[in-house]
């Protein structure tokens, strides 16, 4: 079983929509996936469960009911000091894909992560047990189902509680805009990463052998990076598009693999480099929100108008899903 981030400091990259998309290719390439919406705002649980369901869900953990359906009431215990987290068993939102349904009562959890952080460094208990909480349940979960793949989905920053994701992740890959704003905000994954790598690497050389195991690894490897929501005008990609998009390579060398082949070459998955493209979906991310299905499973349900363009952004999913599978060492 292998896990994956999509991160980038910016928001508006689509982490969400890719996340949605790349686990319905996953599945159809014959992986089982657990989806872990880790971000409080809940968006990918948003994009998947009814509204009036996840309400219930969330109205359940806000009430401390004993109920396990969401990440915060299965970490809740460990985090509070009162237990063990809890087992919790995700729900299933399409053929191959699990979910475990995120809650906007994860910021507590953020809040705790800092002095669990400090307490990690000074090898206590609490602070190992708090900062892997999340980890704990996610691989419990990933393994009760029988998942091959773990994929985050991460709020668009580089607070504790990505700190803490990024870490429990084998594989991270980042959405990039082709605009100035998503371009500048690489720097800021680089430079966060390359510290919290180091910094855990000095909490894991510090503990004990015995609480080695139960600690996060902390060596999340460099997939590349995924240009998304370019537009095409007569035939072609737009040419502000293609201005920033040109830009993007020099920006991901400079910024994300330079300083993290400065810690170890190892965290590089051979050439980090561009692993697709996603064009703008246009009306079909409406539908696919309103459905709370990936595009390509909209055949039949959109206008057949669309059945080109759905089968074209299928086809780039699917080979996106291939190239981060090859280099996860997960041929299909």
């Amino acid at each position: 079983m292998k896990t994956l981030a999509l991160f980038n400091h910016k928001g508006g990259v689509g982490k969400t929509t890719l996340v949605v998309n790349l686990a319905h290719a996953f599945a159809k390439a014959g992986k089982k996936v657990l989806l872990v919406d880790s971000d409080p705002q809940c968006n990918l649980s948003s994009f998947y469960l009814p509204e009036e369901q996840l309400d219930e869900l969330l109205n359940n953990s806000l009430l401390a009911r004993t109920e396990t359906n969401t990440l915060w009431s299965a970490i809740e215990p460990v985090v509070l000091g009162r237990g063990e987290v809890r087992k919790t068993s995700g729900i299933g939102v399409s053929a191959g894909v699990h979910l475990m349904v995120g809650d906007v009562l994860l910021s507590q959890y953020e809040e705790e992560l800092p002095t669990a952080w400090t307490e990690s460094f000074a090898r206590k208990s609490r602070g190992y047990d708090v900062t892997c909480a999340l980890s704990r349940v996610v691989r419990q979960t990933a393994q009760d189902i029988g998942a091959d793949l773990v994929i985050y989905d991460v709020g668009p920053n580089v607070g504790p509680l990505n700190r803490t994701v990024l870490l429990d992740s084998d594989y991270f890959a980042t959405p990039v805009h082709t605009d100035l704003y998503s371009l500048r905000a690489l720097s800021t994954v680089g430079h966060s990463l390359t510290r919290w790598i180091n910094d855990w690497k000095t909490v894991r050389l510090l503990a004990s052998e015995s609480d080695l195991k139960r600690l996060l690894f902390g060596q999340p490897k460099y997939l590349g990076y995924i240009s998304s929501a370019y537009k095409m005008y007569a035939g072609g990609k737009a040419r502000s598009h293609e201005r920033w998009e040109a830009m993007i390579p020099e920006r991901v060398e400079e910024r994300i693999i330079t300083p993290l082949a400065g810690i170890d070459r190892g965290l590089l998955t051979g050439d980090p480099s561009k692993i697709g493209e996603v064009k703008d979906f246009h009306s079909l991310a409406a539908l696919s929100q309103e459905y709370g299905k990936a595009i390509a499973q909209l055949v039949g349900i959109a206008n057949s108008g669309h059945n080109a363009n759905i089968a074209t952004i299928a086809d780039q999913f699917r080979q996106m899903a291939e190239c981060m599978l090859t280099k996860m060492e997960m041929s299909p």
